[in-house]
């Protein structure tokens, strides 16, 4: 009996061993800083990673463990604001809780998320009308809920394990610089594929301009300072929509958000939308203009952009 028991043990460790070495692998490289104690691999490795791998739940985690009461929520676009130009101008830090390819329900979602972490006081959020769209969906908030609630998900979940070894990777032989963009094929593409991507489908989504009163009437009740924000596209972009038919509805979605507190629209013709070397891409504005406008914001009180809320 004895015998038969420890051929089951020794057995059963062919299995458990693995699994336990893998936990402790998981838990010293923490390639999301999930479990947040351990320094072994570099904050670089980590961003080149697991940030570019999944940035919606990086970002998510790292605001998580850094709390703090500024914050900008939006898609990648929303991440080319400097926070450190925003600091020297109001002397207040801001985290950007940004996620590639947002959506806006994601957008809105990720605000209820950051609320729960922080004490917010000035909230910005990212909602051009590009993503305003019922067939511009997706969920990946909700995964991201339940990979941070439940550790053993995060443990066994297939992205931390390829990121694990990226991770790795790039803390032992280093990053290595990816080959430079082809910028003119990749204006080409964004115009042509990416907006018929956005455009040739189109239905007004029902429930995110009620979910987004939702979030402007708990700021007023919770005394957030709540900023709509429209970034900049560059007009090769825009013309893709006036194509699809799209400029009324456009005009209807500037008109129905003007009920909100407080939206600053830069997404229209102006010395920015119009200017081929303000774009590092269509949808993207280089650092200098990105700097532009958060000084246009917070300083000059809205000269470049309009504000379009009915006071």
């Amino acid at each position: 009996m004895k015998k038969d028991v420890k051929i089951l043990l020794r057995k059963g460790s062919i299995f458990i061993i693995p699994i336990i070495i893998w936990m402790i692998l998981v838990v010293v490289v923490d390639p999301f800083n999930y479990f947040n104690i351990s320094k072994n691999i570099s904050k670089e490795s980590k961003i080149e990673s697991a940030q570019k791998l999944n940035s919606l739940l990086y970002n998510l985690i790292e605001f998580k463990n850094n709390p703090q009461p500024n914050i900008i929520i939006g898609d990648s676009r929303i991440r080319k604001l400097p926070t450190d130009r925003i600091k020297e101008i109001t002397g207040d830090s801001y985290y950007t809780l940004h996620a590639n390819a947002a959506k806006f329900n994601e957008i809105i979602d990720l605000f209820w998320e950051a609320n729960k972490y922080s004490r917010l006081e000035n909230v910005i959020l990212g909602i051009n009308f590009n993503i305003f769209n019922e067939y511009a969906y997706s969920d990946r908030v909700s995964d991201a809920k339940e990979l941070i609630e439940t550790p053993l998900m995060y443990i066994f979940n297939q992205d931390i394990l390829e990121t694990v070894f990226l991770s790795l990777k790039n803390h032992i032989i280093g990053i290595k610089k990816e080959p430079k963009r082809d910028g003119k094929k990749f204006w080409k593409y964004t115009i042509n594929t990416t907006a018929k991507n956005q455009y040739s489908k189109w239905k007004k989504p029902k429930k995110i301009l009620e979910r987004l009163k939702e979030v402007d009437t708990y700021c007023k009740e919770k005394n957030i300072n709540l900023t709509l924000l429209i970034v900049p596209n560059h007009r090769d972009f825009h013309s893709r929509l006036v194509e699809f038919k799209l400029s009324e509805e456009e005009h209807l979605f500037k008109q129905d958000i003007k009920m909100f507190s407080n939206v600053i629209d830069y997404d229209f013709s102006n010395k920015i939308t119009n200017c081929r070397n303000c774009f590092g891409d269509p949808l993207h504005t280089t650092d200098s203009i990105s700097k532009v406008i958060v000084e246009d914001i917070f300083i000059n009180q809205v000269l470049i952009g309009k504000t379009i809320s009915t006071p």
